[in-house]
C-alpha cells in the first residue's frame, strides 16, 4: 500500500508531461476548464518532432533550406528589377520639353528661316523663302517672309541625363488637341538642348495657350511620354512612336497623290505587332489614348 501523499512515479512523470488545465469564465459566467494554449502547442510540437527519424530530419532540413533559397532568390530578383526601374526613371525624369518663344507674324514680316537657334522646323505654306545678300555683303542667305498671319513657336528639348536619348517626337497641343504637324528628332546628346521651330497659318491672328509633349526612347530602349512638366509616363514600344501620326499620313498621301507620285511609293500604314495591339487595348481599357 502506498504511503499517503506519495504517488506512483510513472503517474508523476505523465502528469509533468501533460498540458496544464486552467479555469476560465464561460459565456454564461460558469467556470470552464481550458488547457493552457502555450503548453498545449509545446506538447504537440514535442510529440511531432520526437516522432521524426534521422532520415526525416534530414529531409525536413533540406526542404527548409530549399524554401529559404527560393525566398532569397525572389527577394534578390525583385530588388534588382526595382533598382533597374529606378535607374531608368532617373534618366527619364531629366528629359523635358518647353516652349520658349511664341511670335505672331503678320503678312509681309521677314524673319530667319530657323529663328532662336532652331535646328529643325516644320515649315508652312504661308511662308515664302527668299534669297537675300548675307550680312557684310559676302555671299547669300535665306530669309523667310510671311504671306499671311502666322504663329511661330520655338520649343526646346532638354536632355539633362548622362545618356543619349532618341528617337524623339515633339508635339504641341491647344486645349488638349494636337496641332499638326509634329516633329521627329533622331537623337539628343547628353547634357544638351535641341531647339525646334513650329510654324502654322493663324487666320484668327491670336496666340493660343500652347502645351508641349515629348515622346522619347531612353538608352535602355524604354519609351517614355512627358506632357509639359507633369510626371513621366512609361509607355509601350509602338510603331507610331516614330512614324507619322495617322492624320499626318493622310495629309502626306494626299500631297503625294496631287504631285502624281505612284501609289506604291505613298506613305504606308505601319504594321502593328501583336504586343503593341495588346498594350493599345489595355490603355483604352484604362481610359487613355490607345496610341501614346
Amino acid at each position: 500500500m502506498d504511503e499517503p501523499g506519495r504517488g506512483d512515479p510513472l503517474d508523476d512523470a505523465q502528469r509533468r508531461r501533460a498540458p496544464s488545465v486552467g479555469l476560465v469564465v464561460g459565456r454564461r459566467g460558469a467556470l470552464v476548464a481550458e488547457p493552457d494554449s502555450f503548453l498545449l502547442v509545446a506538447h504537440w510540437i514535442d510529440m511531432v518532432l520526437g516522432a521524426l527519424t534521422p532520415a526525416q530530419w534530414d529531409s525536413w532540413r533540406n526542404w527548409v533550406t530549399a524554401v529559404g533559397g527560393l525566398i532569397a532568390l525572389f527577394i534578390a530578383t525583385s530588388t534588382y528589377r526595382r533598382n533597374v526601374r529606378i535607374k531608368r526613371e532617373e534618366q527619364a525624369r531629366l528629359v523635358y520639353s518647353k516652349s520658349t518663344d511664341v511670335e505672331l507674324r503678320n503678312p509681309g514680316d521677314k524673319f530667319p528661316v530657323l529663328p532662336n537657334g532652331a535646328q529643325v522646323g516644320t515649315g508652312s505654306p504661308g511662308v515664302r523663302i527668299n534669297t537675300v545678300p548675307a550680312l557684310g555683303g559676302k555671299g547669300w542667305t535665306s530669309e523667310a517672309e510671311a504671306l499671311t498671319s502666322l504663329l511661330q513657336v520655338t520649343v526646346v528639348v532638354h536632355n539633362g541625363s548622362k545618356e543619349l536619348i532618341g528617337p524623339i517626337r515633339v508635339e504641341l497641343l491647344v486645349g488638349g488637341k494636337r496641332l499638326l504637324p509634329s516633329l521627329g528628332i533622331a537623337e539628343v546628346e547628353p547634357d544638351t538642348n535641341f531647339v525646334l521651330d513650329f510654324t502654322w497659318v493663324s487666320p484668327a491672328g491670336i496666340v493660343p495657350s500652347l502645351e508641349s509633349t515629348i515622346l522619347f526612347r531612353d538608352s535602355s530602349a524604354q519609351w517614355w511620354r512627358r506632357h509639359r512638366s507633369q510626371p513621366i509616363e512609361r509607355v509601350h514600344n509602338d510603331p507610331e512612336n516614330v512614324d507619322l501620326p495617322a492624320a499626318e499620313r493622310i495629309t502626306a498621301r494626299a500631297a503625294q497623290k496631287a504631285l502624281g507620285i505612284s501609289e506604291d511609293k505613298w506613305v504606308q500604314e505601319p504594321k502593328v505587332p501583336l504586343a503593341a495591339r495588346w498594350h493599345r487595348f489595355w490603355r483604352k481599357v484604362r481610359g487613355k489614348n490607345p496610341i501614346p
